[in-house]
């Protein structure tokens, strides 16, 4: 079991920002209006002060050309090492702001868009968050398996962790 603890405001904002930017990568999802919906991996580049988070994309990808269409995304994120997950579902829109392109710029980025930040073909995505929810254990992997398993043998519903709503 798991104790529900929802959180506001910059502490909302803080939980997504620990847990994105500890397992960047994640399951992005558009066309949620057609089943089955396109899901591919991607990374998130940041999680901004007020909860948006960032992606850079091709403007010729199949997420760009989907977001014209719907702008609803669903993001799922896993650290599993931490045992910590966040589900996002929230509105995402195309930008070529040069400012946000040279603040998230790194070496990486350069091997999807081989022209640098003058790419034509380098867009971002901002996804802003409508609902968000999260699963942490709070304990390490040794501390939440021993729950567990003392769950288990004692036939108790033991709590193994934490989560709940986050309204950046």
């Amino acid at each position: 079991m798991s104790t529900i603890e929802d959180l506001e405001a910059r502490q909302a904002v803080s939980k997504m920002q620990e847990i994105v930017l500890s397992a960047p990568t994640c399951f992005f999802a558009s066309g949620l209006k057609q089943m089955p919906f396109h899901l591919c991996p991607m990374y998130a580049q940041d999680v901004d002060q007020d909860g948006g988070i960032w992606f850079f994309s091709g403007a010729d990808s199949v997420h760009n050309e989907l977001l014209e269409e719907d702008p609803r995304v669903e993001l799922m994120f896993s650290n599993n090492g931490k045992h910590e997950y966040l589900a996002v579902f929230g509105h995402a829109s195309i930008s070529r702001d040069v400012e946000k392109v040279d603040e998230l710029w790194g070496t990486m980025v350069k091997a999807w868009f081989p022209d640098g930040k003058d790419d034509p073909n380098l867009t971002l995505i901002h996804v802003v968050p409508e609902r968000v929810h999260y699963w942490d254990t709070r304990d390490n992997k040794l501390v939440a398996l021993g729950k567990i398993l003392v769950g288990a043998v004692t036939g108790r519903a033991l709590e193994v962790g934490v989560e709940g709503d986050l309204r950046p």
